[in-house]
């Protein structure tokens, strides 16, 4: 345990937007394990409700609202507003930003506060355009710190923005998975000799849920499986449309977002990722320390440093559902043979890359640095 240090800057994390995926896992497990390194922590996000999700030594600073606004951007701007507050307060600041990061390091830089931004998915996602991507690279070279969760987003990150980010892994909590997996219900809710296909992710472009659903039209008439969406997201009406105009009901379902994810992973027999971009797939952590076999699209950035190269897993095309239909028919008829439990055993004695505590570590090592 770190002893607290009254010469530490006030650490204040900034994240308007709490959507509840992997990126948020992340900030549940760091904040929490700050929380126990720092007498003065604060959290800004738009949602009061999120506060059970945090330590109760975590000072959680909301907007003085009672309507819960879909809009990122008015979101965004109440909670700059409060960190502009909450800066101006304190003698000495840093700020730790999650999402939002413009925001965040215009008035950092305005108040002369230390900041560190973490990146965590491709840049395809925040600079798709000539305009946006020369906007970052201003901006980016403006935080002390930029901080990515995978070494390929490392190099894309760096090569396109002229920067020098700092990597730190996704900090992997094996003993919270092992608590969460634990469920005598069948949530496929079919036999044990039904093999089990799951997709899990929110449901937007960037998770690229269709390629899913064709690569299952595909398979539905070549054995018996029933596949499974678990997700929320604005998609969510056209998958469930696609589902019956396709007379796929007897096969796939559609569950939103829950909190037993991890208990799903736990039963299903594959588990399929079509993303277009990522950063680091928490979910993909997850599915190989409960030893389940890994479908995952070969995008910018995550799946293939995870699945080492396709040596611990499938590495498809993205927006390939032909191709992906055929590997999943080819795991099913062989999946008993070695080489698919060597590719799963291979990831999961490689999760140590991925270590809790050595990850927080560095990123408490960092903060230290700049306080």
């Amino acid at each position: 345990m770190v002893k607290h240090n009254k010469q530490l800057s006030d650490l204040v994390i900034f994240t308007p937007n709490i959507d509840h995926g992997g990126v948020e896992k992340n900030l549940f497990l760091l904040t929490n394990f700050l929380s126990k390194r720092f007498r003065n922590i604060s959290l800004i996000t738009f949602n009061p409700s999120d506060k059970k999700y945090f330590d109760k030594k975590i000072n959680l600073i909301t907007p003085n609202i009672f309507f819960n606004f879909k809009n990122r951007l008015f979101k965004n701007f109440l909670c700059t507003i409060l960190l502009a507050k909450t800066v101006l307060s304190r003698k000495k600041t840093l700020i730790l930003s999650f999402n939002s990061n413009l925001y965040a390091t215009l008035l950092a830089k305005v108040f002369r506060s230390k900041i560190i931004i973490r990146i965590n998915a491709s840049h395809e996602l925040w600079a798709k355009n000539f305009f946006k991507k020369k906007i970052f690279e201003f901006f980016l070279k403006l935080p002390d710190e930029v901080i990515v969760n995978s070494n390929d987003l490392k190099k894309e990150i760096d090569k396109k923005f002229q920067i020098k980010s700092k990597c730190i892994l996704n900090p992997f909590d094996k003993k919270k998975v092992s608590r969460e997996k634990k469920n005598n219900l069948k949530l496929f809710k079919v036999s044990k000799k039904i093999f089990k296909i799951l997709f899990m992710g929110r449901l937007v472009d960037q998770k690229d849920p269709f390629t899913f659903l064709e690569c299952i039209k595909l398979l539905s008439e070549k054995f018996k499986f029933k596949a499974l969406i678990v997700g929320s997201g604005y998609m969510k009406k056209n998958i469930l449309r696609f589902i019956k105009e396709n007379s796929l009901e007897k096969k796939i379902n559609q569950v939103d977002f829950t909190s037993k994810g991890i208990q799903y992973l736990n039963q299903c027999d594959l588990f399929v990722l079509t993303s277009k971009f990522e950063g680091l797939p928490n979910v993909l952590l997850e599915a190989q320390f409960l030893k389940k076999y890994i479908i995952s699209s070969n995008c910018p950035t995550g799946p293939r440093e995870i699945l080492l190269d396709g040596r611990a897993g499938d590495l498809i095309k993205k927006n390939n559902p032909e191709l992906f239909s055929k590997k999943i028919i080819n795991y099913y008829l062989n999946r008993k043979k070695k080489i698919y439990k060597r590719k799963i055993q291979l990831g999961f004695k490689n999760l140590h890359r991925y270590d809790f505590k050595t990850n927080c570590e560095k990123y408490l090592s960092l903060i230290k640095k700049l306080s």
